[in-house]
């Protein structure tokens, strides 16, 4: 596969160096070097073509904002490129970035998108102190991707733990069928939260990228702006994948479980205010439609219609005190998700138990061994459940084999 590696440069010409030089300096060479510099007032012009002998190709435009030449950077490497790598003109890539990154694109269950473990600099290259805000938020958030049973989703729903677009990997096709979105702050968390939510980002567990902390980063900022741009980037989820929610069961169940999580945010997402928006959003719709919206909903296509929510709530409950004390919300979410996954281990034991039915009685060894009176027990229905059967049965197929 062909990679390339584009970066989006605007004002960081004492930066770009190190930038540039993490991508050349690669143990496993990219195919193709693009950078695009945003109308910068600086001198990174002159930087970036101080390294055209060595294959790094320049566009110069008027500034037209982050998300627009990240766009632009992708769609001009995707004419003859299989993967592009994003990397932001300040920070910088250790130098077996796509050398571990690159094979997690050729196994049978690969994702669209690659992301890594990171660590944070300071403008000087220096590690950033461990007492700093970031690098404690930084540990805070990678704490919770710890968690037993957490899935990527929930994890991104609580905190960009990708931190930054320079940790994006992808398929060039997937990135041009979900461009940037024009925010200031979230283009890449918007980015990260619809491949999470889509199930499409694998995760390498090693620090392969180092993200500057330094004065001129854009999410240095009063809290207000980021927080509504925060609030606007959940609305747009809603507002973006309606379509996939309606048709797609597991986008379904991963969006509530996303949307659960990010009740425990650590990324500037407030989930009161949030209803506080969600409650406006539906004043801005007459009753009538309101009403409309309830009556289309069509139990035939959505599965969850034709069961009570309330079950985990009622098969947790310890029997005395009253049920909506005893769990509270963290419990009930573990409970319902502890109930899925039950029933999901349920459906798949059913379905081997089914398939080593069928192969014991399509195997003639196992016919001549029932007929000669070894193979007795070999299809019995021993246990309960399905996983006790399917453990039954290869137990009954072992013995007859001793036998």
């Amino acid at each position: 596969m062909r990679l390339a590696v584009v970066i989006a440069s605007y004002n960081h010409a004492q930066y770009l160096p190190f930038a540039i030089e993490s991508v050349l300096n690669q143990t496993r060479k990219a195919d193709r070097f693009l950078v695009i510099d945003d109308g910068s007032k600086d001198n990174s012009v002159d930087v970036i073509r101080s390294y055209a002998d060595r294959g790094v190709e320049l566009i110069v435009q008027e500034n037209a904002g982050a998300h627009a030449t990240w766009n632009r950077c992708i769609e001009t490497v995707a004419q003859d490129c299989d993967l592009v790598s994003i990397l932001n003109s300040d920070d910088i890539y250790t130098t077996n970035r796509f050398e571990k990154c690159l094979p997690r694109f050729e196994q049978p269950d690969a994702r669209a998108m690659v992301c890594t473990g990171l660590k944070m600099i300071g403008p000087e290259n220096e590690p950033l102190a461990e007492d700093e805000s970031r690098a404690k938020w930084l540990r805070a958030a990678w704490a919770l991707g710890k968690a037993d049973g957490i899935t990527t989703w929930e994890w991104m729903a609580m905190a960009n733990w990708a931190v930054t677009s320079s940790n994006i990997i992808a398929r060039c096709d997937y990135l041009v069928a979900n461009p940037f979105q024009p925010y200031k702050f979230n283009h890449d968390y918007f980015c990260l939260s619809g491949a999470a939510l889509r199930d499409q980002i694998a995760l390498v567990d090693e620090v392969l990228l180092e993200y500057r902390v330094h004065p001129q980063n854009n999410i240095n900022t009063a809290p207000a702006p980021l927080l509504k741009e925060m609030l606007r980037m959940h609305l747009d989820l809603y507002h973006h994948f309606a379509g996939e929610l309606e048709a797609d069961p597991a986008v379904r169940h991963r969006f509530y479980e996303y949307m659960r999580a990010a009740e425990n945010s650590i990324s500037s997402f407030h989930p009161g205010i949030f209803q506080l928006l969600l409650a406006q959003v539906a004043a801005s719709v007459d009753e009538t439609r309101l009403g409309q919206f309830i009556d289309d909903l069509d139990e035939t296509r959505i599965a969850e219609l034709n069961d009570y929510p309330n079950k985990a709530l009622v098969n947790e409950w310890d029997g005395q005190s009253p049920p909506q004390l005893a769990l509270n919300l963290a419990e009930k979410y573990q409970a319902e998700r502890a109930a899925r996954r039950e029933a999901e281990s349920e459906k798949k034991a059913w379905r081997e138990l089914a398939k080593l039915r069928l192969e014991l009685l399509k195997s003639r060894g196992a016919s001549l061994a029932r007929s000669l009176g070894f193979g007795k027990g070999q299809l019995a229905d021993s246990g309960k459940t399905a996983e006790e059967k399917v453990k039954a049965l290869l137990e009954s197929q072992k013995q007859n084999h001793d036998v």
